[in-house]
């Protein structure tokens, strides 16, 4: 049977664009705007099981740069996402950075996404499903999706916040009683030696000339007491 030549462009056309659209239409995409991270904070995403074809791309503000680890075949090591996972790491350096990731995968795939940070008490409020870890805790965001089989595309808009803008200003974090406590007795002992040293050297200058030896060793003693001081608040808030 043969068939006309505009009749023949038609069909091939219609199958192209027939094409173009299931191609397009298998592309599921998924967006997570306004995620908040704390500057030099990792964000991590995975993705359970493995997926093939995965690629990033990152997009950032004023032309930050930024630093990505992609792992196609790894593990996350907590209990809600057991087994084989690909994992990809951003450390942004920007205030707004775009993250889009593209994959594929022939079966149901588990995103999970979330922040490794030193500083858990910044996200307490967004999210309390945590893991210790040796370099960090682990907090994972909500939500959890379940992404369909085939071609997927997500995007994140990560917004990076300094310590000292948090909370509208700088803060700082006590460490425990049991290491303050004792050198902060330390202090205060050096303290009221100083204070006994310095009045008794007053009322014995009212009363006869100093020497000069015990003019010295109040100096001396005074420098001391001032360096070991210094080294003790330096001890207290390196915990």
């Amino acid at each position: 049977m043969k068939r006309s030549i505009p009749a023949l462009l038609t069909s091939i056309l219609l199958l192209y664009t027939v094409a173009l659209a299931i191609g397009n239409g298998n592309m599921a995409e998924y967006s997570f705007l306004n995620t908040n991270i704390l500057e030099g904070d990792v964000f991590v995403i995975a993705l359970s099981p493995p997926v093939e074809d995965i690629q990033i791309n990152v997009e950032t503000a004023e032309g930050k740069g930024y630093s990505s680890l992609v792992i196609t075949n790894g593990s996350l090591g907590i209990p809600v996402l057991m087994g084989r996972v690909s994992l990809v790491e951003l450390i942004p350096d920007s205030p707004v950075t775009n993250l889009t990731v593209t994959f594929s995968s022939s079966s149901t795939v588990q995103m999970l996404y979330g922040i490794l940070t030193t500083n858990y008490s910044y996200y307490k409020q967004v999210s309390s499903d945590y893991y210790t870890f040796s370099n960090g805790i682990f907090v994972v965001l909500p939500p959890q999706t379940e992404m369909s089989p085939g071609a997927s595309k997500i995007t994140f808009i990560l917004k990076m916040f300094s310590k000292q803008n948090i909370e509208g200003g700088f803060r700082i974090e006590l460490p425990p009683l049991a290491i303050v406590l004792p050198f902060t007795l330390m202090a205060a002992l050096l303290v009221y030696l100083n204070a006994y040293i310095l009045v008794d050297t007053y009322y014995i200058s009212i009363k006869e000339e100093l020497s000069r030896a015990r003019k010295l060793g109040v100096i001396i003693f005074v420098g001391l007491s001032i360096l070991i001081m210094y080294w003790l608040v330096g001890i207290i808030f390196r915990f």
